[in-house]
């Protein structure tokens, strides 16, 4: 879902004001705090990264890292890096970093698992990695309709892409295998009126899919119908199931000195 959409950072806007809540809840409850150095890997609009560099302060840093950095250049906050960064391609740094985060990017890469490997290796002993990724799961039961028919093409469109949005329900054993200590996890369903933020996040994300929706076969009006379902505050929604989980890197923690 590229950047240079003319309203990505409309559709980002929503996605962080949805999400947001949650992921500081966690991050919160995992003790990031001040002197801490971040990676937001796949920062998108920079919200969570912002608010990244309010918690761990003057003594602390945050590398705020995307393929586009378009919608972060205008991040002001102290303390924040701007850094290109192709997850799929470019080096981590090994041992830099007390907490790592993504949200909502690893599904969306064909080497997700490699990537996934390399952001632990980015820890520092006692740093915490935390994932957070959709599964579709509750999508696919909710009933036949116009919603479930514009998800369907939706998903086939993005699995087509390379996204796997069922990737996300073995994260925590994921993050086992990769020798992470005191992993758990948490899943935060999705369930909305239509025509709220959350309805609109998704009635503009199968906007900006239409196109790739309906070259691959799939009736316009599929998506359209879709949309206008999201569109009607008499109806509610299903999303797809938050999966967060988080482990640590074995190894004595550093003292935070600065």
């Amino acid at each position: 879902m590229p950047n240079d959409w003319e309203l990505a950072e409309s559709r980002l806007a929503l996605l962080e004001g949805w999400h947001d809540p949650s992921s500081i809840r966690r991050a919160t409850a995992l003790g990031v705090g001040a002197g801490w150095d971040c990676l937001e890997a796949g920062a998108g609009h920079g919200s969570f990264a912002r608010w990244l560099a309010s918690r761990v302060g003057a003594t602390g840093s945050v590398v705020a890292a995307d393929i586009d950095v378009r919608l972060l250049e205008r991040l002001d906050a102290p303390g924040i890096e701007v850094r290109r960064l192709d997850l799929e391609s470019d080096e981590l740094p090994c041992e830099a970093f007390d907490f790592v985060h993504t949200r909502l990017v690893l599904m969306h890469i064909r080497s997700r698992d490699g990537v996934l490997s390399r952001l632990a290796d980015a820890l520092r002993p006692g740093g915490v990695l935390m994932v957070e990724e959709d599964d579709s799961l509750p999508v696919e039961m909710t009933p036949d309709g116009p919603y479930r028919k514009a998800w369907r093409a939706f998903v086939e469109m993005m699995t087509g892409a390379s996204t796997d949005p069922t990737w996300a329900r073995a994260l925590p054993q994921r993050l086992d295998s990769l020798g992470l200590e005191d992993v758990d996890a948490e899943v935060e369903a999705q369930l909305f009126r239509g025509g709220s933020d959350a309805a609109r996040f998704w009635s503009l994300s199968w906007l900006q899919a239409r196109e790739r929706v309906t070259a691959a076969g799939v009736p316009g009006d599929v998506v359209d119908r879709g949309r206008a379902a999201l569109d009607d505050p008499d109806q509610w929604f299903h999303g797809p199931t938050k999966v967060i989980a988080w482990g640590t890197r074995p190894g004595r923690p550093r003292r935070f000195r600065r």
